[in-house]
């Protein structure tokens, strides 16, 4: 059970998938039906006035339910005492914890769920032994065992897609625009201590190509929204590029999906550039993911991880730049052996090497599935904790909902502490807001290409100027930003933030930020022009670029408007954005913008702000048209 994000909603997947191959076995089939998928987070009454004298209730768990999946059970354990009620999922940790807190709780399954939620149900008619049950924790005369998880090595399961498992969700719910998931592959190569992938004892399997095809033609015949794969590492395989035609295929016969997401294979590949250029070219890429997660060789080491080279990347860069296709650059915010100078000198490299379309800087997240979940890692590492509300951005705040949920946050380790976590949080969504959200970005660009100012030294000295001035509109977003931050740390707030100007959604602190400055953008140009003339630009060209600056990020009401201009920035910076350093050409021409008014402050920051982060569409300079005089 998930929250609402809107109108858009997530099928069921992992539902779905264990039914499909539960009930594919035929004594399972004769001696239980299923009676219904629960997959909305409704009000626990609700839930329990839809269900009737249940024998086994199961529960998919992760960080949006955990809380939630445990009152229901509670509630129907207590109306319904002879239900069996099965916990699986990414938020059951290691070893049988769960069963001491949760009486109400009969089953804990640990790892991938198929054949061993299969075998429980089984083993509920007499025809297995739940004791034999590899990664199941359950209580017996001796108190709760465990057994060790299976190395699992099937992948040939029943779709729930053309089994039929979601049809019964689609018909009750023709007002959502639902978000569904494809596996193609399963498991994970790499061991990175913070994700709950890195302890999966499993090879890397291939789904049926066959199934995934099948797939595919049912989202198209179903009118689905949104499309994702849950692989790990989507691109390792050439055949990935054949399921990518196969998407776009009927991208062209319907108009749907409008997008696809995935996490791509760390090591990117020719064969991901090409998936890449594929989903740019028929409006689907939501970026390719250039993953790092840190820029620093201790962190690296810490969590069991290897990037790719520098010089990679920076061909890599200019590979996607160079075909205008959107990537973004991930880094992990807190994890052991950080620091404040090396997380900021990251940030720096990055953009050096030309990094200017998107970077998601995530706080790190503990999770009790992953290596970094272990007493014996905390303990090493120092990992000190925020217990704060879900961190969930782009849902809808819950009024009436009084079950909490909880993400735990490092907010700590032997190389951070609670101040330098703060800092590190200010100056990334400095860094996400003005310049990969373009307020500031062409400002940055020229200061860096003409050897005025580094990056990091440009955004250390902007947001010192802001904090500094908290009456000014980029100040007082900051200083409320810093109020939820400190709440964060006194386990009181939360690291989202809504605000009823631009719709009823969580927002992320750097999409408040651009928001709120967008909404003011006039002012905020006014009132950091004595800020941005202190870098010795010459006044001729400072005053054209602060002109060109003001009128490139996208508002919520533009039509067409031109800008007349004695020097070509469109040119220089569309040069600088595919890694090319032109010097800046002085010639009269007029930059032509043509826009499509959005209907609200809502719709702008629903499609700009959080649609369209990724792919680097909060401004106007690559539409731009330009003509000389």
């Amino acid at each position: 059970m998930n929250y609402s994000y809107g109108k858009t909603a997530h099928i069921p997947y992992t539902a779905g998938q264990l039914c499909a191959y539960a009930f594919a076995d035929k004594d399972v089939a004769e001696n239980f039906c299923l009676e219904d998928i629960f997959f909305l987070r409704e009000p626990a009454d609700s839930v329990l006035e839809k269900i009737s004298d249940p024998a086994v209730a199961a529960f998919s768990t992760y960080i949006w339910n955990c809380n939630f999946n445990k009152e229901v059970a509670r509630r129907i354990k207590e109306k319904y005492p002879d239900c069996v009620v099965i916990f699986g999922g990414h938020h059951v940790a290691p070893g049988g914890g769960m069963l001491e807190e949760c009486p109400q709780i009969d089953y804990l399954l640990h790892g991938e769920g198929e054949v061993i939620f299969r075998r429980l149900l089984r083993s509920l008619i007499g025809l297995d032994a739940a004791k034999d049950i590899p990664g199941i924790s359950m209580r017996t005369a001796d108190g709760i065992l465990t057994n060790p998880e299976m190395i699992s090595t099937e992948c040939d399961f029943p779709s729930p897609y053309l089994n039929g498992y979601f049809d019964k969700i689609l018909k009750e719910n023709p007002d959502k625009e639902f978000m569904a998931l494809i596996e193609t592959s399963r498991g994970c190569p790499n061991s990175c201590a913070y994700c709950d992938w890195s302890c999966m004892k499993s090879k890397i399997r291939k789904f049926p190509i066959e199934r995934i095809y099948g797939e595919i033609e049912w989202m198209k015949d179903n009118r689905i929204h949104g499309l994702g794969a849950a692989d790990s590492n989507f691109g390792m395989f050439k055949r990935d590029e054949e399921i990518t035609d196969k998407i776009v295929e009927i991208k062209q016969q319907t108009g749907l999906p409008v997008g696809f997401q995935t996490s791509y294979a760390k090591n990117s590949t020719q064969t991901v550039f090409n998936i890449g250029l594929k989903l740019e070219k028929s409006r689907l890429n939501k970026g390719i993911t250039l993953s790092f997660q840190s820029m620093d060789k201790d962190v690296l080491k810490n969590i069991g991880r290897e990037n790719i080279s520098i010089e990679y990347y920076s061909e890599l860069m200019e590979l996607y730049n160079n075909a205008g296709v959107a990537t973004y650059t991930e880094l992990i915010l807190g994890l052991p052996g950080e620091t404040v100078e090396s997380f900021v000198n990251g940030i720096d490299k990055l953009l050096t090497l030309g990094q200017h379309n998107s970077l998601y800087i995530h706080n790190c997240e503990w999770l009790p599935c992953s290596v970094m979940g272990t007493e014996e890692y905390v303990k090493r590492h120092k990992i000190g904790l925020s217990h704060i509300p879900l961190n969930q951005p782009h849902r809808e705040p819950e009024e009436n909902d009084n079950v909490p949920e909880w993400s735990s946050i490092v907010t700590s380790t032997y190389s951070m502490t609670n101040d330098d976590w703060k800092k590190m949080n200010l100056i990334s969504f400095a860094v996400q807001c003005y310049h990969h959200m373009g307020l500031l970005q062409f400002f940055s660009i020229y200061l860096f290409q003409e050897g005025l100012c580094s990056y990091k030294n440009f955004y250390s000295s902007f947001l010192n100027h802001i904090m500094s001035n908290p009456e000014t509109v980029a100040g007082r977003a900051f200083a409320i930003i810093e109020k939820h931050l400190d709440e964060v740390l006194a386990e009181t707030g939360t690291l989202s933030c809504a605000d009823e100007r631009f719709g009823k959604v969580l927002w992320t602190f750097e999409e408040y930020a651009y928001l709120c400055t967008v909404y003011e953008l006039d002012r905020f140009y006014d009132e950091i022009a004595d800020f941005l003339s202190g870098f010795g630009i010459e006044k001729d060209i400072f005053d054209e670029l602060l002109k060109f600056q003001r009128e490139m990020p996208k508002r919520p009401f533009d039509s067409h408007k031109e800008l007349e201009l004695n020097y070509d920035f469109t040119s220089y910076f569309l040069n600088a954005l595919d890694g090319k350093h032109i010097p800046l050409e002085k010639t009269v021409n007029t930059v032509s913008v043509d826009a499509k008014p959005f209907e609200s402050w809502s719709d702008f920051a629903r499609i700009v702000a959080w649609y369209g982060k990724k792919d680097s569409n909060s401004t106007y300079i690559k539409v731009s048209k330009r003509s000389n005089s």
